[in-house]
């Protein structure tokens, strides 16, 4: 990595477009360019293959010790580089918008390229002044983070740890509850859905990761499969928990999901518990490079319809397998590609993605079983690992 560069950039053409970005890592794409954990927006752009980063001068150190800019520069000189352009009063700042102009003019930038998340009002400023900007409606502006790097795969299975640390977490609580009056009652009090995220909290951030909005939900409320759950948890009622934690040191996720139940099944609970894990491992066995998405889906959902689960999606209550049956994760715990129904993508090597089957029904509950895979040469790989004991005695 370079220092900040205070001379006048090179006369070149750049043949490669130019990209824009005045964000913080909150945004996907800011990550994966800069590899920077920043708490408030910055600029950065890029000249044909080279990444540059504007830094204040209270993080200028910081920028050069830990991201992936080839230069930085301060924001003190360009904001100066901009007054003088368009030669402010003695004191004035120039805004953002002038800052950029000042940028395109001195690295002979005709054009940038700005993705979906980039902020309107810049935009809007940026184009009234006279510079143009193409905006990259994709969902990411870099396709290639759907390829999975071995440094990506090890931070996605730290991800997946801290998940597998909450499941344990879980199973030693269910474990010890007491059931009374048909609800758990855990160190003298209660086990609630409240509680039960707390503790999962607790665990995720032992292993380096924050689990926020996880999902501890039983009976009738896993039946809408976001619902985080609330109020007590109850004996002999399905269990859905969903956790899904990110990793602040470099932003990567984990998302597992497991199904419990403390007491005793029913026959029919026992049956679509079994029936997902089928719908579960027929999907793993599916999915390799070179697979359509959405024949795997389709594959899972006519197993369950063949076994008497069916489907119903247009409803203000739907039942069944309503949801995706998967998608991708990496810097966004939901990324491209999404496994569902007519997908057409076929799957990559390199491809980290969850499969996630579930079945809902209102008087019966909801089951989800949701793992991580890694796409490798002829087939998949489990990055994700948590025991499927459901069944708390």
């Amino acid at each position: 990595m370079t220092q900040r560069n205070s001379g006048v950039p090179k006369n070149q053409t750049h043949r490669q477009q130019s990209m824009l970005f005045h964000a913080d890592s909150s945004d996907p794409d800011m990550l994966y360019f800069s590899k920077f954990n920043a708490f408030d927006p910055y600029l950065a752009f890029s000249v044909g293959r080279k990444k540059f980063g504007i830094a204040h001068a209270s993080e200028y150190g910081r920028m050069v010790a830990e991201s992936g800019f080839d230069e930085i520069l301060l924001l003190q000189e360009i904001s100066e580089g901009a007054a003088r352009r368009f030669k402010l009063p003695q004191g004035q700042q120039p805004d953002t918008c002038q800052m950029v102009r000042h940028l395109a003019k001195l690295y002979r930038i005709p054009s940038f390229r700005i993705g979906a998340r980039f902020p309107a009002g810049l935009a809007a400023d940026l184009q009234q002044s006279g510079l143009k900007l193409e905006i990259d409606k994709n969902v990411s502006l870099f396709p290639k983070r759907e390829i999975k790097t071995a440094t990506e795969i090890a931070a996605l299975r730290k991800g997946n740890r801290a998940s597998a640390a909450g499941f344990r977490v879980v199973k030693k609580t269910l474990t010890e509850s007491k059931i009374r009056g048909g609800q758990l009652i855990h160190q003298g009090k209660v086990l609630t859905s409240e509680r039960l995220r707390e503790l999962i909290s607790h665990a995720a951030l032992e292993e380096g990761a924050v689990a926020l909005h996880t999902i501890a939900s039983c009976g009738d409320q896993v039946c809408n499969n976001h619902s985080p759950g609330h109020g007590p948890i109850m004996a002999d009622e399905l269990i859905i928990v969903d956790i899904f934690p990110r990793r602040p040191e470099d932003g990567y996720w984990g998302d597992m999901t497991r199904t419990f139940l403390k007491g005793r099944a029913s026959d029919a609970q026992k049956r679509l518990v079994r029936t997902v894990k089928r719908g579960h491992e027929l999907a793993i066995r599916m999915i390799k490079p070179g697979q359509v998405g959405g024949k795997v889906h389709e594959a899972v959902q006519a197993f369950f319809e063949k076994e008497g689960y069916k489907t119903v999606k247009d409803s203000k209550t739907p039942e069944g397998f309503f949801h995706a049956l998967g998608h991708g994760i990496g810097l966004e715990v939901h990324e491209s590609p999404i496994i569902r129904a007519a997908a057409p993508f076929k799957f990559k090597k390199g491809q980290i993605v969850t499969v996630e089957p579930g079945l809902y029904y209102l008087g019966l509950g909801g089951v989800r079983i949701e793992d991580v895979i890694h796409l490798v040469p002829g087939g998949n790989e489990k990055i994700s690992h948590s025991p499927y004991k459901w069944e708390i005695a």
